[in-house]
């Protein structure tokens, strides 16, 4: 068996969830279950493709800044997979996001599967319509004509019957993974952080519920005068976000940390006191099992498919009561003993979601469409 993936997730992505997800699907696949997989790319710079086991790709600089370089690699790996396509040697075609070019090259005899990570563009369609570029009849399209849909959760799939018109049987869920879950760290590398912080993961933006979440613990920092949150990865804090820490008075406690690897990554969850995942919605939520892989308590929002994850695991707290996030926050990092359960219960839960897990079933779901 031999499948193709296609190169939107990779073209201008360096990092990032879905890549990620893809990379390992691949990985895992091609090593531990025989498949042969293809990737229909060849300019990237995405970080997860470096060691070449999956695709040798041509990085490239941003001759014409950033947007438009990355506008014009992306149509040249589009070519490229239009003609992986043409030449038919395949037998189930995977795409990696949902921009429908394939449908004029991909032949009517071929199967195509589509994973959908999350509904939220089109389930709070009034404050986040255009978040990821694809409107809600484009989706219908593409989903109708799959052969198979892979839900990440049972709430994704739950909100893809809801809101497209699908039917059940159709739609298959299989969990996300982490490497993490078998990740062995450098111990030669070192990083410089806070003996005593918080941490948050990946974007800022939107439905994350980042603001509140500061406005909820800034009086446990400032109570607490060793306490600092780290936000790691997605950029420097912008003027808006800096100007809410200086009104709070906690600009000296919040700290931005770039990820260079997956060795820091791991260290700034290991070394710190609790993970908290405050958004208001997520399809699946990677960051979670990273935690428990790195042996880091969690803390989560109770909404969407987090308690599914999550399950007894984590400590919760409805993201938009800034008191409760406060008095959950404060009641893990102050109980020692809570810390260790939650640890040791997070270890637990996350042999439910090894990337050898999420790749055989995913190969099941192949092999029940040819």
């Amino acid at each position: 068996m031999k499948i193709l993936y296609d190169h939107q997730s990779f073209s201008g992505a360096r990092y990032g969830g879905v890549a990620r997800y893809f990379y390992d699907l691949m990985h895992n696949l091609k090593y531990e279950q025989g498949v042969e997989v293809e990737l229909a790319l060849q300019f990237s710079n995405n970080d997860y493709l470096k060691n070449e086991d999956i695709k040798k790709v041509i990085p490239f600089s941003f001759f014409l800044g950033y947007g438009r370089t990355n506008m014009m690699f992306s149509h040249i790996n589009r070519l490229n997979s239009a003609l992986h396509l043409l030449r038919n040697n395949f037998d189930v075609f995977h795409p990696t996001y949902f921009n429908d070019y394939f449908f004029t090259f991909l032949s009517k005899k071929k199967p195509f599967v589509i994973t959908h990570h999350d509904v939220i563009p089109e389930k709070f369609s009034t404050q986040y319509a255009c978040l990821d570029g694809f409107d809600k009849y484009h989706k219908q399209k593409v989903l109708e004509k799959a052969s198979k849909i892979i839900a990440v959760s049972e709430n994704t799939k739950q909100d893809i019957l809801e809101i497209f018109k699908i039917e059940p049987e159709k739609v298959e869920v299989i969990y996300h993974s982490t490497h993490f879950a078998t990740f062995k760290p450098n111990d030669s590398i070192k990083i410089n952080v806070p003996a005593r912080y918080l941490l948050y993961v990946g974007n800022r933006d939107n439905y994350k519920n980042f603001d509140v979440y500061v406005e909820a613990i800034a009086p446990l920092l400032k109570k607490q005068d060793d306490l600092h949150l780290i936000c790691a990865g997605n950029g420097k804090f912008t003027p808006t976000e800096q100007e809410l820490f200086k009104s709070l008075n906690v600009e000296k406690r919040i700290i931005h940390h770039e990820i260079e690897n997956d060795d820091v990554l791991y260290q700034l969850y290991n070394h710190a006191l609790a993970f908290v995942y405050p958004s208001l919605y997520e399809g699946f939520g990677i960051p979670i099992l990273e935690a428990f892989a790195c042996e880091c308590p969690v803390i989560l929002s109770n909404r969407s498919c987090f308690p599914e994850v999550g399950q007894d695991a984590a400590i919760y707290f409805n993201p938009i009561d800034k008191e409760q996030i406060a008095h959950e926050v404060e009641k893990v990092i102050d109980n020692q003993a809570l810390r260790r359960e939650l640890i040791e219960k997070g270890k637990k839960r996350l042999q439910d979601f090894s990337p050898s897990i999420t790749a055989s079933k995913t190969l099941k779901v192949y092999q029940s469409i040819l």
